[in-house]
């Protein structure tokens, strides 16, 4: 009674951690965290070869660290679908038991019965006490359906136990698969200590550090604004071509209409026409369209094409570079280990930290409309229609302006930062602001 009052209060507290899923979604899901710890491992490994703390470490840690608590509350919820078996288990075990008493005393029951009435004078007498041949008929009927209910009850007592038998082993089957189930969440819960520490090392080195952190974060600070700076210019260039290109499409389309309405009218008379009495039509009711938002970059099939086939590979975009931590997400950052209050740093894309020398690629279709500094590092801008990828930090930049560039195209490799470590930026904006990336690229 206590192990099943026990059992029962561990559902509870375990009912909340299942969300919904089964037990084979769990262990399907944790098998993928544990995979990308992995990769994750694989990717710290690259990045720590410098020896030294960085951006990268911390990010990556951070990652191994929210997947290991994924993984330990897949796990909880694993054991609660097992503790949940295994208390169904036993309730059928007790049913079966239950069962298999009944049968036994009810075959007892007729066992004695037969016995008792064992001479072959008894079942004689009994036949031929009978009232009437149908009533003997019956009687013999009685006879053989009795025999058959023994050897039934018999049959019965032989499957009962078998099944008993099934169920005990499959008991002992889920007992062992929660033992294991437990042994992988105590040890994920200890490589989760030992990643925390970690994690506590490298702040504590950054704490140490703090006024060359911050010198560094508010130079990389003033390094956005001019790349974002730069980016505006290139884009109100773009807009401002398009404008006056558009403007005088406008004015050549509505010469020629104006040289051919002089000619019709030189051609006829001013003569009145009569009305021909139709009534000009109704308009009807129409369903409204949810339009896209069009922007004047646009103004050309090609470039409308490049714009509604971008749009189309959103998150499923190629990364531009093969392998990274990333260190620095879109919107804002908080770095933590500095007093109460963490450092907030702002971003426009995503920072990847790389190997130096790594190649960066474009991740579409595209012309490559700027090429230029910030600072000692270059900048490649890619215009895809309406949508413009910016690639910074780059050294070796391999493409010029006006060149056309394909998905998986070299087009630089990755620079140095102020940590000294390897490191790209990776950005989408358009003429209405900046996008995430992370919404655009597959998922890794």
């Amino acid at each position: 009674m206590l192990r099943m009052i026990t059992a029962c209060l561990l559902l509870l507290s375990l009912s909340a951690v299942a969300q919904q899923q089964s037990k084979e979604e769990l262990q399907r899901k944790t098998q993928q965290l544990l995979k990308e710890i992995e990769d994750v491992k694989q990717d710290l490994a690259e990045a720590q070869k410098n020896k030294k703390a960085s951006l990268g470490v911390l990010r990556g840690i951070e990652k191994k660290i929210n997947i290991r608590n994924q993984v330990i509350q897949n796990i909880k919820g694993e054991v609660y679908y097992v503790e949940k078996d295994i208390i169904k288990t036993y309730r059928e075990i007790d049913t079966l038991k239950q069962e298999l008493a009944t049968l036994k005393d009810q075959y007892a029951q007729s066992v004695v019965y037969a016995y008792k009435n064992r001479s072959n004078y008894d079942f004689l007498n009994f036949l031929f006490s009978a009232g009437s041949f149908a009533d003997a008929l019956k009687r013999v009927s009685y006879l053989k359906i009795y025999r058959s209910y023994r050897a039934q009850k018999a049959g019965d007592i032989l499957n009962t136990q078998k099944l008993l038998e099934e169920k005990i082993a499959s008991l002992s089957g889920k007992r062992l698969e929660k033992t294991k189930a437990l042994d992988l969440e105590g040890k994920q819960k200890s490589e989760l200590e030992e990643e925390k520490k970690e994690k506590d090392k490298i702040v504590a080195q950054y704490s140490s550090q703090e006024k060359q952190l911050r010198n560094m974060l508010a130079n990389r600070e003033k390094e956005r604004k001019q790349l974002q700076n730069a980016i505006a210019a290139v884009i109100k260039r773009e807009k401002e071509a398009a404008l006056k290109k558009e403007r005088e499409e406008a004015a050549r389309l509505k010469a020629e209409a104006a040289k051919n309405n002089t000619n019709a009218t030189a051609g006829t008379n001013a003569t009145a026409t009569k009305p021909t009495g139709t009534k000009p039509a109704t308009p009807t009711a129409t369903t409204p369209v949810k339009k896209r938002e069009t922007s004047v970059l646009e103004n050309t099939p090609e470039g409308l094409i490049r714009s509604q086939q971008f749009e189309e590979n959103r998150g499923s975009l190629p990364w531009p570079v093969d392998k990274c931590v990333v260190t620095l997400k879109w919107g804002n950052n908080l770095i933590p280990g500095f007093g109460s209050r963490p450092i907030e740093v702002p971003s426009d894309g995503i920072t990847m930290e790389v190997n130096v020398g790594s190649p960066v690629k474009a991740v579409f279709d595209g012309e490559v409309n700027s090429v230029f500094n910030v600072g000692d590092r270059q900048v490649v801008m890619v215009k895809h229609g309406k949508y413009f990828t910016t690639y910074s930090n780059l050294q070796g930049v391999s493409v010029s302006k006006g060149q056309k560039v394909s998905p998986g195209q070299v087009i630089g490799r990755a620079g140095l930062n102020d940590e000294g470590v390897g490191e790209v930026s990776f950005q989408i904006d358009t003429d209405k602001g900046t996008q995430n990336p992370e919404a655009w690229l597959r998922r890794r």
